[in-house]
C-alpha cells in the first residue's frame, strides 16, 4: 500500500518539485566535495548549508552534520538521513571512498545534479494531470445528462411528434442500455482514469525521475531494459578506475551495499565471473548492459589510458538516448490525448445540441 500511494504522488511530485530537489542535491554534494578536497571542516560548512535552507530539506543537512560530527564517515552518514540523496549516488559515494576517492566520487554526482536541475522540465505529469482532471468531470457531467437531461429531450420530442437526430437517438441508446449499470460506469471511470495515472508514473520512475524516498524498482528495470540501469554502474567503475583500484572493487562494493536486493544479487553474478577471470566488458555485453562494438571500445580505452572517459561517455550516451526517446514519446503522446479527449466532448456536446437545432428550426 506505501508503494502505491508514494506511486501515485510522484507525477505531482516531478512536476513541482524536481528542479528543486536536484537543485539542493547539487548544492549538498559540493560543499561535501568542496570540503573533502581542501580538508575543510565539513561539520562547519554543512551548519551554514542548513541555516540558509528551509523546511524538511534543513533538518536533513543538520542531521547529516551531527552524524559527521558523531565520527560517521560519509557515505555511512549519506545512508543514515532517509532521502537525502538517491541510492544510486549513495552508493557512487560509497564506490568512491572505498577506492580512495571520494572527492572524485562526490564531484561526479554533484556534476549529475546540477544536470537534473539544468535539463528540461517534463511536462507529461502536468498533461496528465490536467486530461484526468478533465475527463473526471467529462464523466461526472455526461453521466448526469444521460440520466436526467436526455430523458426530458425525449419527452419534449415526443409531444412536438419529432424524431431525434440519429446522433442524439445513439445516446439514448446508451443512456437506456446502462439502465441500473449507472454507478457501476461511474465506478469505472475513475479506475480507468488510475489505471493512467499509475501507469504515467511507472514511466517516470523507470527512467529514474522519481525522488529518493521512491526507490527505483532495479530488478523490474534490469528485465524490462538491461541498458537503463548501466549508467550508474560504468560511473561507479569509472571513480574505482580513477582511484588506481581494479573494477572488482566496484561491483563487489555495489554488490555488497546497494539498497536494491535483486540488483545487488544481479552485480553478485558478474562479480562472480570477473572474479573468475572473465572480461569485465564481456560480462556486461553478455548481461545487455552494453552494445556491440562498446566492449571492444571500452577495452582500446583502458590500453592507452582513457577508460574513465570512455566509460562516462557511453553512460552519457545511454541518458541522453533515453530522455530523448522519451521526450519524442511525449510529443506524440500528449496531442493525441488532447485530440482524443476533445474528440469525446465535441461528439457528447454535439449530441446535445443537435435537437434544440431542429426545434428551433420546427418552430420558426
Amino acid at each position: 500500500m506505501g508503494w502505491l500511494l508514494r506511486l501515485l504522488v510522484l507525477p505531482i511530485w516531478v512536476m513541482f518539485f524536481v528542479r528543486t530537489k536536484a537543485t539542493q542535491e547539487a548544492t549538498l554534494l559540493w560543499t561535501l566535495a568542496v570540503g573533502v578536497e581542501k580538508q575543510f571542516p565539513l561539520v562547519r560548512f554543512l551548519e551554514a548549508l542548513a541555516d540558509d535552507e528551509r523546511g524538511g530539506w534543513r533538518w536533513k543537512v543538520k542531521g547529516l552534520a551531527e552524524l559527521l560530527s558523531a565520527g560517521m564517515s560519509i557515505p555511512e552518514a549519506l545512508e543514515s538521513v532517509p532521502a537525502i540523496l538517491p541510492a544510486d549516488t549513495i552508493a557512487m559515494i560509497r564506490v568512491g571512498s572505498q577506492s580512495g576517492n571520494l572527492a572524485g566520487a562526490l564531484r561526479e554526482a554533484a556534476l549529475l545534479s546540477r544536470r537534473r536541475s539544468e535539463g528540461p522540465m517534463v511536462t507529461v505529469p502536468g498533461t496528465i494531470l490536467y486530461l484526468s482532471l478533465l475527463l473526471f468531470q467529462f464523466a461526472f457531467v455526461g453521466t448526469f445528462v444521460l440520466y436526467y437531461i436526455i430523458p426530458k429531450y425525449r419527452v419534449i420530442f415526443e409531444n412536438f411528434e419529432l424524431q431525434l437526430p440519429p446522433l442524439t437517438q445513439s445516446m439514448i441508446r446508451v443512456s437506456s442500455a446502462g439502465g441500473d449499470l449507472w454507478l457501476l460506469a461511474v465506478l469505472l471511470v475513475p479506475l480507468g482514469l488510475l489505471a493512467q495515472w499509475l501507469l504515467i508514473a511507472f514511466v517516470l520512475d523507470m527512467l529514474g525521475f522519481g525522488p529518493s524516498w521512491l526507490r527505483r524498482p532495479f530488478g523490474l528495470t534490469l528485465r524490462l531494459s538491461p541498458r537503463l540501469s548501466a549508467p550508474p554502474l560504468l560511473r561507479s567503475l569509472a571513480i574505482c578506475v580513477e582511484g588506481g583500484r581494479p573494477l572488482s572493487v566496484a561491483l563487489g562494493s555495489l554488490a555488497e551495499n546497494h539498497p536494491d536486493i535483486s540488483y545487488r544479487q544481479h552485480l553478485a553474478q558478474i562479480f562472480d565471473e570477473v572474479s573468475r577471470g572473465d572480461e569485465c566488458w564481456l560480462a556486461l555485453r553478455a548481461d545487455g548492459m552494453l552494445r556491440r562494438g562498446e566492449p571492444a571500445l571500452l577495452e582500446a580505452a583502458q590500453g592507452v589510458g582513457n577508460l574513465p572517459w570512455a566509460l562516462r561517455g557511453i553512460a552519457d550516451s545511454i541518458d541522453r538516448r533515453a530522455a530523448f526517446r522519451f521526450q519524442v514519446a511525449m510529443q506524440f503522446i500528449n496531442p493525441v490525448l488532447t485530440v482524443a479527449v476533445g474528440a469525446a466532448v465535441g461528439l457528447f456536446c454535439t449530441s446535445l445540441y443537435l435537437p434544440v437545432v431542429d426545434l428551433v428550426k420546427m418552430i420558426s
